[in-house]
């Protein structure tokens, strides 16, 4: 038997924002959650950080890549569907996503390596990427740029 529910329960709640931005609001709302929701809600809210994060990666180089063809700086003149970022490991240091050494795959099958965005709000964002998502010394991560999907 199919159960309906009310077109209320269908749709997102909306609260306004300061139920979770104020400290105040938000500390009553966490204060009654048990120890399990808790987890939920910080794994929840994990996830909508990542997802704002990896878009804003896109956006970058997305803007990044442009100017480099415009610019003539990459190997071919086609557009660049694919960008492979590279981990850099600094002596004494954990490794980290680096914006130094990014690989470009043209809609051509030629590829521009060795590209540098570090000039870019990349780098700063590969650097908040790497607390979310901590590399090992020979990760690599491909992003389609086309439709904005990160991959292994």
């Amino acid at each position: 038997m199919h159960q309906t529910f009310p077109r209320w329960q269908q749709e997102p709640i909306l609260l306004c924002p300061a139920a979770v931005t104020d400290p105040a609001l938000l500390g009553g709302v966490l204060s009654v959650l048990s120890y399990q929701d808790l987890t939920k809600v910080g794994l929840t809210v994990d996830e909508h950080k990542l997802r704002c994060l990896q878009g804003a990666i896109v956006g970058e180089l997305r803007t990044a890549v442009a100017q480099a063809l415009e610019d003539g700086e990459t190997e071919s003149p086609a557009a660049v569907v694919q960008v492979r970022i590279h981990v850099r490991q600094v002596d004494g240091m954990p490794p980290s996503w680096s914006a130094r050494n990014l690989t470009l795959r043209h809609a051509d099958g030629l590829s521009t390596f060795c590209f540098d965005a570090s000039h870019t709000g990349l780098e700063d964002l590969l650097t908040d990427y790497t607390c979310i998502d901590q590399p090992s010394k020979h990760d690599m991560r491909t992003i389609d740029v086309r439709a904005g999907r990160f991959g292994r």
